[in-house]
C-alpha cells in the first residue's frame, strides 16, 4: 500500500467505567459512524488515510504524526484525556506541529463550549440570544425580569448532555432541583436561560470567508406525547429506543415561509463569523411565543456522519456526503502555502 498522505484523528470508544449519569456517556466515543463515512469519501477523492483512534496527548500521538507527515488532518475529536473542555488542545498539537487540519481553531473550540459567554458576544454583535446567567453552586440570584418557565443546562457540554426532560423549569422548586443536578453530576456552573416556547431550527454553514449555508433544517415536534417538553434532550438525540427520539424529527429542508429562512440564514452566518468558525459549523435556533428568533448554539465541528444532520444539509443543498466531506478539506487546504488550484476550486 501506498504511503499516507492524510490522517484521521477521532476519539476512540473507553467504556471501562459506568457513568454516573447515562448522559454522561459522551457520543463522540460511542457513535463512530463518523469516521468510516470519512474514510471512505477521502479514497474515493484519491487520498490514502491513516485513521488514528486518541485517548489522551502522549508521545506516541506525536511521534505517529511525525511519521506520517500528513498532508492534512481531518480533526474528529470532540474531547482528549476523557474531558470535552480540552477539545481546543487537539486543534493546539496540529497548530504547533505545522499541520493543516479540518475545522474550527483552538479559540474558537473553546469559547464554543463556554455558552454563557457566547451568547454575551453575540448580543453585544447585535445578534439575538436567549437572556441567561450562570448559576455557580453556592447560589445566584436570578436575573431580573427573567419569568418562568426556565431552561437549564450545563455551562461547558455539548451534544445535549445534561439536558433532560426536566431542563424546561416551571416554578422555583424545580429550578433548584435542576440546579443542584447539573453541580452534583457535571461538576460544573449551570446557564439558566429563558425558555423559547416555539419552533426549534439548526442551519448548516460552511466554508470560509463568503461562508455558504446548505440548508435550513427544523425539528418536528408535533407527535410527542402531551406532558414532554418540546426539546431536543439527551434521549431525543442519541437514545433511538425513546419516546423523545421517536417524536424529535428533523425536516430538511423546512417548509417555512422564505422571509423566515432568509432571516435564519442571516443569523447563522452572523453567528457563525462571530465566534471564529471555519470550514463548517451548524448554528442551532429557536423561536420565542411571539415568533422572535434567537440562537441557542453556535456548534464548530458538529457531527457530520452520513446519516447526521449537517449531511442531511448538504444533500438537501445538492451535495453529495463525498463532495461535502472532499469540500471541508479543501477549505483546511486553502490555509496552507501547499494549497493546489484543485483545492481551492473544491472549496469554492
Amino acid at each position: 500500500m501506498s504511503k499516507h498522505d492524510c490522517a484521521v484523528l477521532y476519539n476512540r470508544a473507553n467504556l471501562t467505567e459506568p457513568p454516573r449519569s447515562r448522559e454522561l456517556v459522551y457520543p463522540s466515543t460511542i457513535i463512530r459512524d463518523d469516521v468510516t463515512g470519512i474514510e471512505a469519501a477521502l479514497r474515493e477523492g484519491g487520498y490514502n488515510p491513516c485513521v488514528i483512534s486518541v485517548d489522551a496527548f502522549s508521545k506516541d500521538l506525536v511521534l505517529a504524526l511525525q511519521r506520517i507527515a500528513p498532508r492534512f488532518v481531518f480533526n474528529l475529536c470532540e474531547e482528549i484525556n476523557k474531558r470535552s473542555e480540552l477539545e481546543m488542545c487537539v486543534a493546539g498539537l496540529l497548530e504547533m506541529m505545522n499541520l493543516p487540519y479540518t475545522g474550527s481553531g483552538p479559540l474558537a473550540l473553546g469559547l464554543a463550549l463556554d455558552k454563557h459567554r457566547v451568547k454575551q458576544l453575540l448580543r453585544a454583535a447585535g445578534i439575538p440570544a436567549p437572556r441567561g446567567y450562570l448559576h455557580i453552586p453556592g447560589g445566584n440570584p436570578r436575573c431580573r425580569g427573567m419569568k418562568f418557565p426556565l431552561f437549564v443546562k450545563p455551562a461547558r457540554e455539548d451534544a445535549s448532555l445534561g439536558i433532560n426532560r426536566d431542563s424546561v423549569c416551571l416554578d422555583e422548586q424545580a429550578l433548584q432541583r435542576q440546579v443542584e443536578y447539573i453541580h452534583d453530576v457535571y461538576r460544573q456552573p449551570a446557564l439558566v436561560e429563558e425558555f423559547l416556547d416555539g419552533r426549534e431550527f439548526n442551519v448548516s454553514v460552511v466554508g470560509n470567508g463568503s461562508a455558504e449555508v446548505l440548508a435550513v433544517s427544523e425539528i418536528d415536534f408535533t407527535g410527542m406525547p402531551e406532558g414532554e417538553p418540546r426539546i431536543v434532550s439527551y434521549q431525543a438525540k442519541w437514545d433511538d429506543e425513546s419516546v423523545a427520539y421517536r417524536h424529535t424529527v428533523p425536516v430538511c429542508p423546512a417548509k417555512i415561509p422564505k422571509r423566515l429562512e432568509n432571516r435564519l440564514r442571516e443569523i447563522a452566518l452572523r453567528s457563525y463569523q462571530c465566534i471564529g468558525c471555519r470550514d463548517y459549523g451548524r448554528v442551532d435556533m429557536r423561536t420565542d411565543s411571539r415568533g422572535n428568533t434567537h440562537v441557542l448554539e453556535v456548534n464548530p465541528n458538529p457531527d457530520i456522519s452520513p446519516h447526521a444532520g449537517f449531511a442531511r444539509a448538504a444533500s438537501a443543498a445538492g451535495q453529495s456526503y463525498d463532495a461535502m466531506i472532499l469540500r471541508i478539506v479543501g477549505c483546511a487546504l486553502e490555509r496552507t502555502a501547499q494549497a493546489t488550484p484543485a483545492a481551492y476550486a473544491i472549496c469554492r
